[in-house]
């Protein structure tokens, strides 16, 4: 079985040592070993969402296709070029199917909501563009940000202090 096939089939999962946040759009993780940051532009992030939550990555390219104007090679490819690179950052890893075949048997199943007969063939699908993970750095290198608290409405907010 060559990697490709076997990404495909595999599932992700997000490392205990990684914190990813959404923000505008776009997901921002930060790896707390290495202290490294990463950011997914707007569609590696859709595609981050599938890969932690389906079942593999094969499942996450066929949801995507729901989504995007994209040919399916070109998004299998791209997918599988983006999942293949965030599992040897280590912001993904690959876990146990089985495992999470027996979570999901244990969890009640939802509804299944289809388009009513009536609908009619519209395509809603957004425009697609290549996704993108970028690697910033260690946390301070490069930057002169640290956390300060700063007031705000409700008084618990974090900000930042430019120290240059």
């Amino acid at each position: 079985m060559n990697q490709t096939t076997s990404i495909l089939n595999q599932k992700l999962s997000i490392p205990e040592n990684i914190i990813a946040q959404e923000l505008t759009g776009e997901i921002v993780m930060l790896d707390m070993e290495s202290e490294s940051y990463y950011s997914l532009n707007s569609v590696a992030s859709r595609i981050w969402q599938l890969l932690t939550s389906l079942e593999n990555v094969e499942a996450s390219v066929q949801q995507l296709l729901q989504v995007y104007l994209v040919d399916e090679a070109t998004l299998s490819g791209d997918v599988t070029l983006l999942a293949q690179e965030l599992v040897e950052e280590e912001l993904l890893i690959g876990c146990d199917n089985e495992a999470e075949e027996f979570k999901k048997s244990n969890q009640p199943e939802q509804e299944n909501q289809s388009e009513p007969e009536n609908a009619q063939e519209v395509d809603n699908r957004i425009p697609y563009e290549k996704p993108l993970l970028r690697k910033h750095g260690k946390v301070n290198d490069g930057t002169n940000l640290t956390f300060l608290a700063t007031p705000t409405d409700d008084g618990l907010g974090v900000g930042y202090a430019d120290l240059s």
